[in-house]
């Protein structure tokens, strides 16, 4: 087996940088949740992932595919209950690409230890 970076790391990589910017974006929205006529700023997984073949379509509205930036304003204030329930699943999203990380290198190292 052909051990490609681009197959096996760069997708973890991607999600983890998409999780990152909006764990951003959600931060500045609570933090200026009080600011008079401050608009809250978006951005959404499915948005952000996006997939080059229908196969992956599903998945990268989830968690998979080719990150994209996207960064809108809402058109409205921030609705900080929201914007905690999306915090929260941000962090259940880096803790699933956090195990599969961790998998595919335990998986590398076994592989790796099995010729000597």
């Amino acid at each position: 087996m052909f051990f490609n970076d681009d197959s096996y790391i760069k997708p973890i990589s991607n999600i983890l940088n998409v999780i990152s910017q909006k764990q951003k974006i959600t931060s500045v929205n609570i933090a200026n949740a009080q600011t008079p006529g401050y608009i809250a700023r978006k951005a959404s997984f499915a948005d952000m992932l996006q997939a080059n073949n229908p196969f992956e379509t599903n998945l990268s509205q989830k968690m998979g595919g080719h990150m994209q930036e996207i960064d809108q304003y809402s058109g409205a204030p921030v609705d900080l209950q929201q914007e905690l329930i999306d915090m929260q699943k941000s962090a259940l999203y880096y803790s699933m690409a956090t195990r599969r990380a961790s998998s595919i290198f335990t998986a590398l190292k076994t592989v790796s230890g099995v010729g000597r």
